[in-house]
């Protein structure tokens, strides 16, 4: 019960954040995510993807370090969080939530 109530004040507490920050978030997100490259990038940042792998699935289309280079400036900015498994992000946003295109992927690619 306790962690039933806890859960929904965290969820409340989000919502009323991402409302009263709207403004703020919208323009890091559209500095941040300029062009579609970017957006896949932080779209696939879902904390179980290695840099490695976000840049395999993205074909060449960047590297790993770029991966690697632009999660640690976005940690910085709040908008990916750290991962459970170390060297790993999560993205913090929903694009779509914040109006912002996302690109689709084959399931396979991923």
């Amino acid at each position: 019960m306790v962690d039933e109530t806890l859960i929904n004040l965290v969820k409340e507490f989000l919502t009323l954040y991402k409302v009263i920050n709207r403004k703020t978030i919208l323009e890091i997100l559209h500095t941040e995510l300029k062009n579609e490259q970017l957006i896949e990038i932080y779209q696939l940042t879902d904390g179980e993807k290695s840099s490695r792998e976000l840049a395999g699935i993205l074909k060449n289309k960047c590297s790993h370090a770029t991966v690697v280079n632009l999660w640690n400036k976005w940690a910085l900015l709040g908008i990916v969080i750290p991962a459970k498994q170390k060297g790993r992000y999560r993205a913090v946003f929903n694009l779509s939530e914040y109006g912002i295109g996302t690109v689709e992927h084959d399931k396979e690619d991923q």
